[in-house]
C-alpha cells in the first residue's frame, strides 16, 4: 500500500496486515527519510473508536487497504 502527504485531514478506513480494521482521521504523513530506523512511509491516525483516546501509528508495511470515507 502506498501512502502519500495527500492522506492528511482525510478520514480514512484502514485493514493492517493482521486483518484488524480501523478508522479515524490522519493527522500527519511521515516521510520515509523522517521514518527511523523503518526508512518507510508512515501515518498517524486519530479518533479511532476502535481504540478511543489513542494516537496509532501505521508503516506503509503495515497496511494491507486503505481508503479514503467520508
Amino acid at each position: 500500500m502506498k501512502l502519500t502527504q495527500e492522506l492528511e485531514g482525510k478520514k480514512v478506513r484502514i485493514i493492517d496486515i493482521d486483518g484488524e480494521k480501523f478508522e479515524g482521521v490522519v493527522t500527519d504523513y511521515f516521510y520515509p527519510e523522517d521514518n527511523e530506523p523503518e526508512g518507510i512511509s508512515g501515518i498517524a491516525l486519530e479518533d479511532c473508536p476502535q481504540r478511543p483516546g489513542q494516537w496509532l501509528g501505521f508503516n506503509e508495511d503495515e497496511i494491507k487497504s486503505i481508503e479514503v470515507i467520508k
